[in-house]
């Protein structure tokens, strides 16, 4: 018995070649034996990104666990000011509900970069495009809350989202200062 070969004929069909037959898929075994422990596929160009690093180390994870913390935790801070803003001060509030147009703007600034994070690996993978499309993904979603917060009379938007920011933040310091593994190999 052959465990995990797959044996395969081709028939021949009109001007097809006889008797090639594809070469079956590695085994998990012979696809994990090559010279770097790293996964090698993904995306196409990320071939000598993935094997100057290893995800099986456990600095890289820990740095990577680092970095997408901060970068929530600023997000949520900065979605906590605009808030803020838009609850406390009373001129802002009072612009922001007389002029709609802006959150519709907004909504469209929103939909697009998300479509684009989304959907285009390029400009996702490319160092300054990257922090630009977040950075306007983060302001308009937090347009778009401080919006739909000053609509209403109540803190409760604001207690949630400080909420949030402090676990966050606790999180992000908690993993800046353990050598604790949160990931599981």
């Amino acid at each position: 018995m052959t465990q995990g070969k797959v044996s395969v004929t081709n028939k021949s069909t009109n001007g097809g070649q006889e008797g090639t037959v594809p070469t079956a898929p590695p085994s998990y075994e012979e696809a994990t034996a090559g010279a770097s422990p790293c996964y090698s596929g993904g995306y196409y160009g990320d071939q000598e990104m993935l094997t100057g690093f290893c995800w099986d180390d456990l600095n890289v994870r820990r740095i990577f666990i680092r970095k997408v913390y901060t970068i929530l935790m600023v997000q949520l801070l900065v979605t906590l000011a605009i808030v803020s803003l838009f609850t406390f001060c009373d001129p802002v509030k009072i612009y922001i509900q007389s002029n709609p147009a802006w959150y519709w703007a907004s909504y469209a600034v929103f939909f697009v970069t998300y479509l684009t994070l989304s959907c285009c690996a390029g400009p996702r993978r490319q160092f300054p495009w990257n922090l630009i499309l977040l950075a306007i993904f983060t302001l308009s979603l937090s347009y778009l809350t401080g919006m739909l917060s000053s609509f209403y009379n109540t803190k409760s938007v604001m207690i949630c989202l400080g909420i949030t920011a402090m676990v966050c933040l606790s999180v992000t310091i908690f993993s800046f200062q353990t050598r604790v593994r949160k990931t599981s190999t």
